[in-house]
């Protein structure tokens, strides 16, 4: 019989949006593990394994008739109530040996609960919560502090969030580096074919301006001049009011009739949806509030296990998710004339060379991008951190 398995408590602020499924996919393949899902709310899509236990608070917020002054009344009450659900996880969550908080700002709400418990606490930074959430809210930095000092283990995508967290004031040998990935052995790989002069392109992300659709938009109107044969399609939620910008961008342009705006896709289309462009652009930069991507877009080894290259940046993590020269090409961030390089090669780019990309694109996912593989290194982490308590 082998070791029992951990029960680990993964703590959310809400659970789950439909585009951090990169989260789901997380601890949906983390082996030999019971999951306590909690949250102070829940959303209902689609990522409920029956496999999971959830901690979902008994009273609830009402969604229908919000303006009424006893619905604000109530549900005014039960967010005072819900203060009470450490409390809650506490007493419901049976015996747990783990704690994990997906973002810092989790991870600082249920610090005290982890302290009570005496069992490690693991805390995950994702992106905005590395430079953003210090930055314009400065009362995060002695937070932060706290939090290195209390904490047991705080994991990053890559080596660029784990240099930032020592910068910070964090010990290094509390930073682990844990990747994220995608279920390569699912996503169909794609075989495109690819003429000389000719490109469509694509970028799928919400818009906000560290996914850099300004530049994408620029680099694209730029390369029309060489590059008359493209398109480009754009797809990604406007939270944020970019979309009018961009749209103002092309008017009186070359790129007018070129480019498509696509509000959101099903996730369960989205690879389907994919083999119909030849290369995703995504040059991700640093916001002028801070934001960032803090790892890397996990949407960029979606496109590259279907066989799709990429144009992006050095930003961040992505570097270390996409191998320049082999999987895609990458520029310097906000450079858009090397972007405009990047789309005229591959737009002048004969087959040949192109499904050198195409299977360096999925080889680069297979090797380093497994979640099955990169799920399995958390739970040793959990497991170490266990063993070290006894």
């Amino acid at each position: 019989m082998g070791a029992k398995p951990l029960r680990v408590l993964q703590m959310f602020h809400m659970y789950l949006k439909t585009t951090e499924n990169w989260m789901f996919q997380l601890i949906e393949n983390i082996p030999e593990v019971e999951m306590v899902i909690a949250s102070r709310h829940f959303l209902k899509c689609n990522f409920y394994p029956s496999r999971f236990e959830y901690l979902e608070f008994p009273i609830r917020t009402i969604n229908h008739s919000p303006r009424k002054l006893c619905t604000r009344i109530f549900n005014l009450v039960v967010l005072l109530m819900l203060r009470l659900y450490p409390w809650y996880v506490r007493k419901m969550g049976g015996k747990i040996e783990v704690i994990h908080s997906h973002f810092s700002f989790v991870g600082w709400r249920y610090r005290r609960l982890a302290l009570k418990l005496n069992i490690p606490h693991i805390v995950s930074f994702y992106g905005f919560d590395y430079e953003y959430l210090p930055h314009n809210e400065p009362v995060w930095r002695k937070r932060y502090q706290i939090l290195f000092k209390e904490v047991d283990v705080f994991l990053c995508e890559g080596n660029n969030g784990s240099k930032i967290l020592e910068k910070m004031g964090c010990p290094p040998q509390k930073i682990k580096v844990a990747r994220l990935g995608v279920n390569v052995h699912k996503i169909p790989f794609y075989l495109r074919e690819k003429k000389q002069n000719e490109l469509s392109l694509v970028q799928i992300a919400s818009l906000a301006p560290k996914k850099g659709h300004i530049y994408t938009i620029q680099a694209f109107i730029e390369a029309l001049r060489d590059c008359p044969n493209m398109t480009l399609t754009v797809v990604g939620r406007d939270h944020e009011g970019i979309k009018q910008r961009l749209q103002d961008m092309i008017v009186d342009t070359a790129a007018a009739g070129r480019v498509t705006f696509v509000d959101q896709i099903d996730f369960d289309y989205l690879y389907e949806f994919m083999k119909d462009f030849q290369v995703f652009i995504h040059p991700s930069c640093y916001g002028d509030d801070l934001d960032c991507e803090g790892g890397a877009p996990v949407v960029l080894l979606d496109a590259q296990a279907t066989g799709m290259p990429i144009i992006s940046t050095t930003h961040c993590d992505i570097p270390e998710e996409v191998a320049h020269g082999i999987s895609g090409l990458l520029a310097l961030e906000k450079d858009v004339p090397e972007l405009v390089k990047a789309i005229n090669r591959f737009y002048k780019m004969e087959n040949v060379e192109y499904q050198s990309f195409a299977s360096g694109a999925r080889q680069q996912v297979e090797s380093f991008y497994d979640i099955r593989k990169n799920a399995a290194v958390v739970r040793e982490i959990y497991r170490e951190l266990v063993a070290a308590r006894a």
